[in-house]
């Protein structure tokens, strides 16, 4: 298994002849995003709370790990130390054997490194392990859609992401913000080769989203550039829109909107076993901001009309705010739910969880409409 991360950007052809060699599934941590496109048939996408099920089988399931400059410091994603072999590439020698011990320590940069080491390998012709977890993300892609696909009022935050995955340009920059829209962000944006995708990865701190897309498309003038950003975050540093209106940078920026720190909310409940406490916004209509700023505001409100009017939203020029209404219930789910989150969260219904019926409702109707 290999788990490539941010250290690997720019060594994506590498990566995949490692991994046809080993015949081995990638995971992606989150910063490692575009390390390969979505479409390849390596990867099983992300790792954690905002990843796959099959990356977390293909973790579970495999007998060696190749940690390929990544961080990942999620430790209960990991197998139990002395569990599998590892090996770790990583250009810093600190971080070798800082998550997970390692056996062999490989200290440069990715690209050169693996193509010193490629011709050293031999090619392994059992292919079971791989073909395993490609029917695993077949699985999970089919679900996703079913998720994307709903046509629910209020509209569900995973379609919004899935039809602006649809519509980015091959040359797009997208920058997404700390919430639960990185959940929708991590599983529903979809990589094309040749993309950025950048987020706050180590302290997920809130209000990046809008500063990032705006230095990307200082940084990249030709090319589009795409702020992914929930209501809380924006709120924090909107005023930057007054920055991309000054100097008429085109950027796009996507406002989830669902009136609640979403993430807080939710680790309260399913962490803690806590009913949520001082996680409701103070409304804002971010279209009259934007206006107020001199950039362009629209609203999407109706699932059917989604994607055409991200479509007007993309072809507009100049800074362009699109405020998306989305399910306040909606909850970011991890792909394998634990007993104890299981427990926690009935914990904070019993406990006198404010919402609980609505949450219920939204929860229950989820899953049977994916039964179904």
């Amino acid at each position: 298994m290999l788990l490539a991360g941010r250290g690997a950007l720019g060594a994506t052809e590498e990566i995949e002849q490692l991994a046809e060699l080993l015949g081995s599934p990638v995971i992606k941590p989150l910063l490692g995003k575009a390390v390969l496109p979505d479409d390849s048939p390596f990867t099983t996408g992300g790792i954690g709370l905002l990843g796959t099920k099959p990356s977390e089988e293909a973790l579970a399931g495999c007998d060696a790990l190749f940690l390929i400059g990544t961080s990942f410091p999620y430790i209960e994603f990991y197998p139990k130390p002395g569990e599998k072999r590892a090996i770790q590439l990583d250009r810093d020698p600190v971080r070798i054997g800082l998550r997970y011990p390692v056996e062999v320590g490989l200290v440069g940069d990715t690209a050169p490194t693996l193509r010193a080491l490629l011709p050293l390998i031999h090619r392994n012709a059992d292919r079971t392990f791989l073909e395993s977890a490609q029917k695993g993300v077949r699985e999970w892609e089919e679900l996703m859609e079913t998720r994307a696909s709903r046509m629910d009022v209020p509209m569900k935050p995973q379609r919004v992401a899935a039809e602006l995955s649809k519509q980015l340009r091959a040359d797009a920059i997208v920058s997404c913000d700390s919430g639960t829209v990185t959940t929708w962000f991590a599983r529903h944006i979809r990589v094309q080769r040749g993309q950025m995708y950048s987020l706050s990865g180590n302290l997920a701190s809130m209000a990046c989203g809008l500063p990032y897309a705006i230095a990307a498309q200082l940084a990249y003038p030709g090319r589009q550039s795409i702020a992914f950003v929930g209501d809380g975050a924006m709120s924090m540093l909107m005023c930057e829109l007054a920055t991309a209106v000054r100097y008429q940078l085109p950027i796009k920026v996507f406002v989830i909107r669902n009136g609640s720190l979403g993430m807080i909310k939710w680790e309260q409940m399913v962490f803690l076993g806590n009913p949520e406490y001082a996680c409701d916004l103070q409304p804002i209509d971010f279209v009259k901001v934007a206006e107020a700023c001199g950039a362009t505001g629209m609203r999407i409100e109706d699932p059917a009309s989604c994607g055409s009017e991200i479509e007007r939203a993309l072809a507009m020029p100049g800074p362009v705010v699109v405020e998306a209404v989305v399910d306040p219930y909606e909850p970011p789910m991890p792909a394998t739910i634990r007993p104890e989150q299981a427990l926690h969260f009935a914990e904070s219904l019993a406990k006198g969880e404010p919402e609980r019926g609505k949450i219920l409702r939204t929860v229950l109707e989820d899953k049977i409409k994916e039964m179904v």
